[in-house]
C-alpha cells in the first residue's frame, strides 16, 4: 500500500496540473489529435497525466498514462494507490485480478505498455499476440502509445 505522503505530493501535483491547464486553456495541445478510444479515454488521460506528474517530461510515463485511461483498465484498478501507472499488472509476482479481468485484447495492449517499460512477464510477447489479434482500433492504441512513447525522438 502507499504511503499517504507519497498520495498527498501526488494530490497536490495534479492541482498544480490543473491550475496549468486553466491558465493555457485557450492554447492548442497535441494531445487534442491524438487517437482516443472514445470520449472517456481522452478525459481519463488527461486526469491520469495530471495524478502522475512525470508524465509531463517523461514519455514512458505519459505513455502508460494513456494505456491505463482506457476505459476497460481504468475502471478497475485504483490509480492512488500506483507508483507508477504499469504497477498494477503484476500483483506479489503474478498477474493481478484486475488485468486478468480484461479481455485478451485490452490485456494484450496492457502488456504490451509493461513490457516497453521493461517489465518482464514469462509469456509469448504481448506485441506478438497483439499483432495476431488487435483489430484496428487496438492497433491505433498502440500506434498512439508508440507515437507517445517516443515523443522526445520526434
Amino acid at each position: 500500500m502507499r504511503k499517504t505522503y507519497d498520495k498527498e505530493t501526488n494530490i497536490n501535483e495534479m492541482f498544480d496540473f490543473l491550475e496549468d491547464q486553466i491558465k493555457h486553456s485557450g492554447e492548442p495541445k497535441i494531445e487534442d489529435t491524438y487517437f482516443y478510444q472514445n470520449h472517456e479515454h481522452k478525459e481519463m488521460y488527461q486526469s491520469i497525466r495530471g495524478y502522475f506528474s512525470e508524465s509531463q517530461k517523461n514519455p514512458e510515463v505519459d505513455a502508460a498514462c494513456y494505456i491505463i485511461a482506457l476505459p476497460d483498465i481504468y475502471k478497475r484498478i485504483n490509480i492512488f494507490e500506483l507508483i507508477f501507472p504499469m504497477d498494477w499488472i503484476r500483483e506479489d509476482g503474478r498477474l493481478s485480478e484486475p488485468f486478468k479481468q480484461l479481455r485478451p485484447h485490452i490485456q494484450y495492449l496492457a502488456l504490451a505498455a509493461a513490457e516497453a517499460s521493461g517489465i518482464k512477464f514469462n509469456t509469448k510477447p504481448a506485441l506478438s499476440l497483439g499483432l495476431e489479434y488487435w483489430n484496428l482500433e487496438q492497433l491505433k492504441i498502440f500506434w498512439q502509445f508508440t507515437a507517445i512513447r517516443r515523443k522526445n525522438a520526434m
